[in-house]
């Protein structure tokens, strides 16, 4: 009998399998189906407004009906829990986690302290692409974005490793910053990238943007500027696993004062500046790095719902005016939703020195 489903082009993949599991509503006893250009998931229910909202955010998305074949019974994350946790308990399970390839990341409420290992055993059982189960122990801090996390279930190991876009990543898990949430922006700039473009890759954590690039654009080469150690050291590596070398440069530095080099200032074609907050501070800087004939800036900001775009022209009018330069904005578009009155955006403008 016909079952529910998604279909979502191969390049998708990832991102929908993510966001199924993260709205608990991927078919865990039917095995997905493959062709030639799409992957086709099994849905364990029907999404609710909210959740088939979040979903159909996801490039080519389709809600299908198809005949999927079963898989050997697998009980839900929530459907293993029930076995060891109270009715009133269950209410405080999470409803969603992060997932980094083989490593998952919770936040354990303080109702369940003390149930850590039963809420990690229990997404093992129910995941099997994890090895690996974290909980958070705090919130993000310092200038790297350090996250700590505890091992709750699972190997012991130091690194989560994760695929998009065909290309694996080493990320050190709690010591660096990445988000699974900018996949589609990866492949979208990408593709906007002309051949023998150098491009400005900055912030770049562990390389996920210029490795990306390096492997669905003919550019030149991307600088990869970084100032987390720990990131720099990973994305090195992922250079080389993903046979990027002499395609994309690791550097470890600050964006601010690079960005006034004579070796990077006025170089680039294109920069990409995904910081995860507080980009109006560095806007100045990356439009520092683009040729003075012209280029692309790449603008991510957190914004307010209400209103996504005034204050975000305005600091780029601001930026390029205190730099005598003159631009046009090319695409706006959200990016994902932070917050129930914010959401992030990205402003792609070319900029330019008059003459």
């Amino acid at each position: 009998m016909p079952s529910p489903g998604i279909e979502v082009p191969k390049e998708s993949a990832q991102k929908a399998h993510t966001a199924m599991l993260n709205c608990s509503c991927l078919g865990a006893t039917l095995r997905p189906l493959r062709t030639e250009n799409t992957v086709i998931f099994p849905l364990s229910k029907m999404p609710g407004k909210k959740q088939l909202s979040a979903l159909k955010k996801i490039p080519g998305l389709k809600l299908v009906r198809k005949k999927f074949p079963r898989r050997e019974a697998q009980m839900t994350w929530k459907g293993a829990l029930r076995v060891t946790l109270t009715p009133r308990q269950m209410k405080l399970v999470p409803s969603s986690f992060e997932s980094l390839g083989d490593v998952a990341i919770i936040e354990v409420p303080h109702g369940l302290k003390g149930k850590e290992k039963n809420l990690g055993k229990a997404l093992l059982e129910s995941n099997s692409q994890f090895k690996s189960v974290f909980m958070k122990t705090g919130a993000h801090t310092g200038i790297f974005r350090e996250e700590p996390v505890k091992l709750i279930a699972g190997k012991k190991t130091k690194f989560a490793n994760y695929l998009e876009h065909g290309c694996m990543f080493r990320i050190s898990i709690g010591r660096v910053f990445f988000s699974p949430r900018l996949s589609t922006e990866r492949l979208r700039i990408a593709k906007l990238i002309k051949p023998k473009e150098k491009i400005a890759a900055l912030f770049a954590g562990v390389g996920p943007f210029p490795i990306v690039f390096a492997k669905y654009s003919q550019m030149e080469k991307a600088i990869a500027v970084e100032l987390n150690p720990t990131a720099v050291e990973d994305m090195e590596h992922n250079i080389t696993l993903n046979k990027a070398q002499g395609k994309v440069e690791a550097v470890l530095g600050d964006v601010k004062e690079l960005s006034h080099s004579p070796v990077y200032a006025g170089k680039f074609d294109r920069a990409v500046m995904p910081l995860p907050k507080g980009g109006e501070d560095f806007l100045e800087d990356a439009i520092r790095y683009i040729k003075p004939s012209g280029g692309v800036v790449h603008y991510y900001q957190f914004v307010p719902r209400q209103d996504p775009y005034t204050a975000t022209h305005a600091q780029i009018a601001t930026a390029c005016g205190r730099l005598d330069r003159s631009f046009e904005v090319l695409q706006e578009r959200q990016v994902r939703e932070y917050a129930p009155d914010i959401i992030q955006v990205v402003v792609d403008f070319r900029v330019w020195k008059p003459r």
